[in-house]
């Protein structure tokens, strides 16, 4: 007769299935962490260029739309008394045109940013994973950016020497502009600053030094 001898190892315990599935889970969360710490910065980049091109596009185009639909000079809102043998004695600035003005163009600039539609941004896969050696190269990836805006606005003038016994009169509208990207899964916010030339001329003629300084005269 014969007889078996029963192994007295210990059996191999199996890990149960739960446990596998967590760590799986596990791996998982942490690879998609990793993989959004690489992709987060170049989204949020890629999109606050979009948002500060757009908006500067934006106040560009509704600045001079806004002007020209109301044929504003320099005269109109400018006023430079002389003495007799020339020199200026006064820049004197209408200060109700000015701000009338500057309240129409701020809702112009206003209403032209809340017109903005999506944009898409489009960044290469290589670009999106951070891999300096693949930058630039392989599929694009499709983002939308809906931007979303808050003006602030101001108006100053300077006044530059540009020759001899002459002097540039510029009024400037600086905007301030807040843009928040939203993409689906991320959100950035971009500040923009920029100023637009809403009329100038040329003074010929001595200045006085009062003026020359730079008063803000607005």
């Amino acid at each position: 007769m014969r007889y078996r001898q029963k192994r007295t190892g210990r059996k191999r315990r199996r890990l149960p299935w739960a446990l596998r599935l967590a760590a799986v889970l596990a791996a998982a969360v942490g690879l998609l962490a990793a993989l959004d710490n690489e992709v987060r910065p170049v989204v949020i980049t890629m999109a606050q260029y979009q948002a500060r091109v757009s908006s500067i596009l934006a106040i560009n185009e509704a600045v001079l739309d806004e002007l020209e639909k109301e044929e504003i000079g320099y005269d109109d809102l400018v006023t430079i008394d002389r003495l007799q043998d020339g020199t200026v004695s006064s820049i004197q600035a209408d200060a109700a045109a000015i701000n009338r003005l500057k309240a129409r163009l701020t809702s112009a600039v206003s209403a032209r940013l809340a017109a903005l539609q999506l944009e898409e941004v489009e960044v290469p896969l290589g670009t999106l994973l951070g891999w300096q050696i693949f930058a630039g190269r392989g599929p694009s990836i499709r983002f939308q950016v809906v931007p979303a805006s808050f003006v602030e606005s101001d108006i100053t003038s300077t006044l530059e020497a540009a020759g001899i016994n002459q002097t540039q009169h510029k009024i400037l509208m600086q905007f301030k502009v807040e843009m928040s990207a939203i993409i689906p899964g991320y959100t950035t916010s971009v500040t923009v600053n920029t100023q637009v030339s809403i009329a100038d001329t040329l003074i010929v003629g001595n200045v006085p030094q009062f003026y020359a300084v730079g008063d803000p005269l607005v």
